[in-house]
């Protein structure tokens, strides 16, 4: 499911400013426990930073180790979820979420990858946006999103590869390594003093926001110690 926060203030996300959130969660399972058996990638795919499920030898139940992504789930995706099931966001049509959309600033995927919801959706809902930032994972599968996403990209290959098929490109990169020939230091970091935010920013829509660099970060977040860059493979 899809839902949207921050349609009146913009949110307080202190990185993005005022953005109107959009979640990409499942409907029927709290994505704390989604994370914890492994269920999250019908919302996140393939994604490096989910994590890995194991077996507590001890217990017998499935935990996730090494979850590297940045996203706290016990914050934004748990109260968001939380929400839904006490019924506090009205369910709307297309048409009516274009309208409430219209002339905002976007964040698509405050959660979740937007590779999980149809392309068609995305046209009909982000048609009289103000500007939208996105990322996605699903880059490999979804060349389309490059419209206005940019590939999620954890190695030097993967930038190649998602560039090949159209992407601009947003690379986490382990800590103290460089950025490469053509990208550019998230100026919202906190390796950049966080200079701006997103909402100012608006570098990172895909093509839509007329940009030509690509953008890199460093590994961050309360799982950045377990970050392990996978190569992709060709």
């Amino acid at each position: 499911m899809l839902i949207a926060t921050g349609l009146e203030d913009g949110g307080s996300n202190s990185k993005t400013g005022s953005m109107c959130q959009l979640y990409i969660l499942r409907q029927d399972m709290n994505p704390l426990k989604a994370s914890q058996i492994g269920a999250d990638k019908a919302i996140c795919g393939s994604c490096v930073h989910m994590g890995k499920v194991v077996t507590d030898e001890k217990t017998g139940l499935r935990k996730n180790v090494g979850r590297s992504c940045y996203v706290m789930l016990w914050r934004g995706p748990h109260v968001v979820f939380d929400a839904y099931q006490r019924g506090v966001y009205p369910e709307v049509t297309l048409a009516k979420a274009r309208k409430l959309l219209a002339g905002k600033r976007v964040r698509a995927g405050a959660y979740g990858d937007p590779g999980a919801i149809p392309m068609a959706v995305w046209e009909t809902i982000l048609a009289k946006v103000h500007d939208v930032t996105g990322f996605t994972h699903m880059w490999r599968d979804k060349p389309e999103l490059a419209a206005f996403c940019m590939a999620s990209c954890d190695t030097e290959i993967g930038r190649v590869l998602a560039k090949a098929l159209g992407f601009r490109t947003y690379r986490v990169r382990p800590e103290g390594a460089p950025k490469l020939a053509g990208e550019g230091h998230c100026p919202a970091s906190k390796e950049m003093g966080k200079a701006t935010q997103c909402a100012q920013c608006l570098l990172c829509g895909g093509h839509k926001s007329n940009a030509k660099a690509d953008i890199t970060i460093q590994v961050h977040g309360p799982g950045r110690n377990n970050f392990q860059p996978v190569l992709e493979a060709a």
